[in-house]
Protein backbone atom coordinates (compact mmCIF):
# COMPACT_ATOMS: atom_id res chain seq x y z
CA UNK A 1 0.00 0.00 0.00
CA UNK A 2 1.00 3.96 -0.78
CA UNK A 3 0.68 6.20 1.24
CA UNK A 4 1.03 10.46 1.25
CA UNK A 5 2.29 12.92 3.62
CA UNK A 6 1.48 16.72 2.43
CA UNK A 7 3.90 19.27 4.18
CA UNK A 8 2.44 22.89 3.15
CA UNK A 9 5.07 25.78 2.95
CA UNK A 10 5.69 29.31 2.11
CA UNK A 11 4.98 28.92 -1.79
CA UNK A 12 4.86 25.47 -2.32
CA UNK A 13 3.97 21.85 -1.17
CA UNK A 14 5.77 18.86 -0.44
CA UNK A 15 4.60 15.85 -1.47
CA UNK A 16 6.14 12.54 0.34
CA UNK A 17 5.54 8.75 -1.06
CA UNK A 18 5.82 6.30 0.81
CA UNK A 19 4.67 2.53 0.01
CA UNK A 20 3.98 0.97 -2.88
CA UNK A 21 2.98 3.31 -5.73
CA UNK A 22 0.41 0.73 -7.53
CA UNK A 23 -3.05 0.58 -8.66
CA UNK A 24 -5.03 -0.65 -5.96
CA UNK A 25 -4.12 2.64 -4.18
CA UNK A 26 -2.61 5.63 -6.55
CA UNK A 27 -6.23 6.96 -7.39
CA UNK A 28 -6.41 7.78 -3.64
CA UNK A 29 -3.46 9.19 -3.54
CA UNK A 30 -3.69 11.08 -7.02
CA UNK A 31 -6.94 12.64 -5.40
CA UNK A 32 -5.63 13.42 -2.24
CA UNK A 33 -2.55 15.85 -3.20
CA UNK A 34 -5.36 17.12 -6.46
CA UNK A 35 -7.46 18.15 -3.59
CA UNK A 36 -5.10 19.44 -1.57
CA UNK A 37 -3.32 21.65 -4.10
CA UNK A 38 -6.75 23.42 -5.37
CA UNK A 39 -7.89 23.95 -1.90
CA UNK A 40 -4.90 25.90 -1.12
CA UNK A 41 -4.14 27.21 -5.02
CA UNK A 42 -0.67 25.91 -4.13
CA UNK A 43 1.00 24.45 -7.75
CA UNK A 44 4.80 24.61 -6.78
CA UNK A 45 5.61 20.96 -5.69
CA UNK A 46 8.34 19.05 -4.45
CA UNK A 47 7.23 15.56 -4.84
CA UNK A 48 9.92 12.88 -2.71
CA UNK A 49 9.70 9.54 -3.56
CA UNK A 50 12.80 8.09 -1.53
CA UNK A 51 10.40 6.14 0.40
CA UNK A 52 8.82 4.42 -2.79
CA UNK A 53 9.36 0.80 -3.17
CA UNK A 54 7.78 -0.12 -6.06
CA UNK A 55 5.99 1.77 -8.59
CA UNK A 56 3.45 0.48 -11.52
CA UNK A 57 2.35 2.59 -14.60
CA UNK A 58 -0.44 3.81 -12.22
CA UNK A 59 2.04 5.41 -10.57
CA UNK A 60 3.37 6.79 -13.22
CA UNK A 61 -0.12 8.28 -14.29
CA UNK A 62 -0.46 10.31 -11.48
CA UNK A 63 3.55 12.01 -11.58
CA UNK A 64 2.10 12.79 -14.89
CA UNK A 65 -1.17 14.24 -13.51
CA UNK A 66 0.16 16.13 -10.91
CA UNK A 67 2.92 18.02 -13.67
CA UNK A 68 0.19 18.19 -15.78
CA UNK A 69 -2.06 20.15 -12.96
CA UNK A 70 0.74 22.33 -12.14
CA UNK A 71 1.84 23.28 -15.78
CA UNK A 72 -2.21 24.12 -16.23
CA UNK A 73 -1.90 26.65 -13.05
CA UNK A 74 1.74 28.02 -14.13
CA UNK A 75 3.40 25.99 -11.34
CA UNK A 76 6.93 23.96 -10.68
CA UNK A 77 7.25 20.32 -10.28
CA UNK A 78 10.37 19.19 -9.00
CA UNK A 79 10.66 15.47 -8.15
CA UNK A 80 13.64 14.17 -5.96
CA UNK A 81 14.93 11.01 -4.09
CA UNK A 82 14.56 8.66 -6.83
CA UNK A 83 15.44 5.17 -5.71
CA UNK A 84 17.18 2.93 -8.47
CA UNK A 85 14.45 1.03 -9.07
CA UNK A 86 11.81 4.55 -9.74
CA UNK A 87 14.40 6.08 -11.81
CA UNK A 88 14.61 2.95 -14.06
CA UNK A 89 10.62 2.89 -14.31
CA UNK A 90 10.94 6.90 -15.03
CA UNK A 91 13.74 6.43 -17.52
CA UNK A 92 12.08 3.73 -19.52
CA UNK A 93 8.40 5.75 -19.69
CA UNK A 94 11.41 8.90 -21.11
CA UNK A 95 9.68 11.11 -18.44
CA UNK A 96 13.49 11.87 -17.18
CA UNK A 97 13.83 14.01 -20.47
CA UNK A 98 10.55 16.17 -19.13
CA UNK A 99 10.10 16.24 -15.22
CA UNK A 100 12.50 18.31 -13.44
CA UNK A 101 14.58 15.59 -10.97
CA UNK A 102 16.95 16.25 -8.08
CA UNK A 103 18.73 13.59 -5.92
CA UNK A 104 17.91 15.44 -2.51
CA UNK A 105 15.06 17.18 -1.33
CA UNK A 106 17.77 20.39 -0.47
CA UNK A 107 18.21 20.34 -4.49
CA UNK A 108 14.70 19.87 -5.52
CA UNK A 109 14.10 23.20 -2.83
CA UNK A 110 16.70 25.37 -4.61
CA UNK A 111 15.20 24.36 -8.07
CA UNK A 112 11.44 25.23 -6.75
CA UNK A 113 13.22 28.80 -5.47
CA UNK A 114 15.39 29.79 -8.70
Amino acid sequence: MCQVILEKHTGYLTVILQGELILGCTSEVKEKVKNYAEENQIYHMLIDLSQVSFMDSSGLGALIAWFKMANQHQGKVIFCGFTDYVRKIVGYAKLDKIFAIADTRAEAEQLLHS
